[in-house]
């Protein structure tokens, strides 16, 4: 059992909690036992530590390396205000081949919660491709969290503006950007082609730069003089309509 925060397995876990770690070794660290459930099924885990004072069944993880830890190590490993005692280092799934048929960009979202939850809308709809712009690390554990998993189902595809031109320019991709003076979609129609919504950061929404490359802004009516929603409920809205 594992009683020293020096253990070598245990700095792993810290290192990779942090992006820089989390990229350096393709691996992130993810807790709770109903995702590490789910991405055992994806043959995904390397390894998983468990809390010596919580009595979990382990049968259901054949042929993963399995390791006790103290309550000790779990509380410091830890970054749920109550954690259920099992741990997991996971890989990373390579990007899938992207499909741009029906795709989000996501422009500057520094929330991982937001993203987390748009993610999970995402597969939800049949959007299996994300591009991000100077979006918060998808694998942090907050995201991992707020999406339940599903961010490692997603092809997940950090992009700059001049790769996003250059995406759009040989795909023939069509820009739909959310934007609060767009035309109001319910007005709009999309037929089968690649289409790509376009959400923008949580305060200052889509870059003006993407506005101007955008095919269509559009926009969600809203009732009481609401001003504006959460990206993710916007995100989500807007998939479920252009789906």
């Amino acid at each position: 059992m594992i009683t020293s925060k020096s253990n070598e397995l245990i700095k792993l876990c810290l290192e990779i909690k942090e992006k820089k770690g989390s990229r350096k070794h393709n691996l992130c660290f993810v807790e709770t036992f109903k995702i590490i459930k789910q991405l055992y099924q994806k043959n995904l885990l390397t390894h998983i530590l468990v809390s010596d004072n919580k009595d979990i069944d382990l049968s259901c993880f054949e042929g993963v390396s399995i390791t006790k830890i103290s309550n000790n190590i779990a509380n410091y490993l830890s970054d749920a205000v109550t954690t259920d005692g099992i741990f997991a280092i996971c890989k990373i799934p390579n990007n899938q081949e992207s499909n741009y048929i029906r795709c989000l960009i996501l422009d500057r979202i520094q929330d991982p919660s937001n993203l987390g939850a748009i993610i999970r809308s995402a597969c939800a709809f049949g959007y299996s491709t994300i591009l991000s712009l100077n979006s918060v690390y998808p694998y942090s554990f907050k995201v991992i969290r707020s999406s339940m998993g599903y961010v490692f189902d997603i092809n997940f595809v950090e992009v700059d503006y001049e790769e996003l031109k250059k995406l759009k320019n040989e795909n023939n991709i069509k820009f739909i950007s959310a934007d609060m003076n767009g035309i109001e979609i319910s007005q709009v129609s999309i037929s089968e082609e690649n289409t790509a919504i376009i959400i923008g950061n949580e305060g200052q929404g889509v870059n003006e730069e993407l506005i101007k490359f955008s095919d269509l802004c559009v926009s969600i009516p809203m009732k009481n003089n609401v001003e504006s929603l959460n990206a993710s409920v916007s995100a989500g809205i807007l998939m479920y309509i252009l789906k």
